[in-house]
């Protein structure tokens, strides 16, 4: 049986007779005795004891997707960031290395970096699809590697297969960021990935509503993360929860217009000529088409691609969209766009910039579910103002 199928079938632990599973808009729990509650808190029996790590509505949810990735559970917490906050407090320790793949979320290099940083923790960037420089970065014997595949917002993509042998070999735990395909689309875990990760305020939610995460695995690396959340708190509410539950019964529908309209839009920007290079992972041209051919399900619907004129004309086509909606969000009904240089990944330095491909000039859409013809027409008058404006500046 299809795994989205499981997962809309996925059992409500206490649903009585409703047909939509109801919200579990609770902080504490009822028990039968004083021996029922000493069995739940030591974890003789299982059952909900608090909503700060028990709660029926975030177990729906968490079951449901684990259902999607093909492992046996997951936990979700308040945000994506919370997410990767408990990998590092549960999985690494002061001197620890973890490598982070080129291209990964600015704020999570920043966490790692930063704040980790002051604690004995080192992080080092490698490019993702460079397969010698990972070979020379696992020498440094690292406890945790952190990859997104595909990247955002330039769509590389990470062979996890090949890297997941080499952590292994190394004795590194292999972290799957598969927000920009959701489980749809890949399933990291298939593929050899210890953990896989999400930011569920995007295509899991699919209308922008939430912020949340979720990390889902095997239950022997689930465990000591639910261990954290049950002592920090960083817990998702019941209500994100029940949100998130409805988002994945939609979840393979929706991807599927999200890429046939995508696939139209990057098609219809390759032959545009004031574009200087398209990114997605469509693109038949693309140098890693054999790996996305055998390790994704299906495609992203975030494109990314440069304009001529740098900043001023990037910051003047995003001005000029009259329907396309300005915003830093991707995976909602809406299309989306954004400069990445100086909003997703301004937290890099210009040198990482540079090294990495986020130019002034490059643009990203995450393409939604309106009729691709008026995604064409917007995107089209904004363009024509852009070139003005270079024109402009030539003269």
């Amino acid at each position: 049986m299809d795994l989205s199928t499981l997962a809309i079938h996925q059992e409500y632990p206490q649903g009585g007779d409703s047909h939509a599973a109801p919200i579990s808009m609770t902080s504490a729990y009822d028990f039968v005795n004083a021996q029922e509650a000493s069995d739940r808190f030591s974890g003789l029996v299982e059952g909900n004891v608090y909503s700060r790590f028990t709660n029926p509505s975030v177990s729906h949810f968490e079951q449901k997707l684990a259902k999607m990735e093909n492992t046996e559970d997951a936990v979700a917490f308040a945000s994506g960031m919370a997410a990767y906050l408990a990998l590092a407090i549960t999985y690494l320790k002061q001197g620890d290395n973890v490598l982070l793949a080129s291209g990964i979320f600015g704020t999570t290099t920043h966490l790692y970096r930063q704040y980790f940083g002051e604690f004995g923790i080192k992080a080092t960037s490698v490019d993702v699809d460079d397969h010698r420089a990972w070979e020379k970065a696992f020498k440094t014997k690292p406890k945790m590697v952190l990859i997104e595949s595909p990247t955002n917002p330039l769509l590389k993509i990470a062979n996890i297969s090949w890297l997941s042998n080499l952590a292994k070999a190394n004795g590194a735990l292999l972290v799957v960021d598969n927000t920009l395909l959701s489980p749809v689309n890949q399933r990291p875990l298939d593929h050899g990935a210890d953990l896989v990760l999400h930011s569920t305020g995007k295509f899991i939610d699919g209308q922008g509503r939430t912020v949340g995460g979720v990390i889902a695995g095997k239950k022997a690396m689930i465990s000591p993360l639910k261990d954290f959340l049950r002592s920090s708190g960083t817990c998702m509410s019941p209500f994100t929860a029940w949100v998130l539950s409805h988002g994945l019964d939609t979840l393979k529908a929706r991807m599927a217009l999200h890429i046939q309209n995508a696939k139209i839009i990057a098609e219809w920007l390759s032959s545009h000529p004031n574009i200087n290079t398209v990114y997605s992972t469509f693109n038949q041209a693309h140098e890693q088409t054999d790996i996305i051919s055998t390790q994704q399900i299906g495609h992203s619907p975030v494109i990314s691609f440069e304009v001529c004129g740098g900043k001023e004309s990037a910051w003047q086509f995003i001005d000029s969209l009259k329907m396309i909606t300005r915003c830093t969000n991707i995976g909602d009904t809406k299309t989306m766009v954004t400069h990445p240089s100086t909003t997703t990944h301004g937290r890099y330095t210009e040198e990482e910039k540079q090294k990495y491909g986020i130019s002034d000039g490059l643009i990203r859409l995450c393409i939604g579910l309106e009729t691709s013809n008026d995604l064409i027409d917007d995107i089209e008058q904004a363009l024509v103002q852009s070139d003005k404006k270079q024109l402009r500046e030539v003269v």
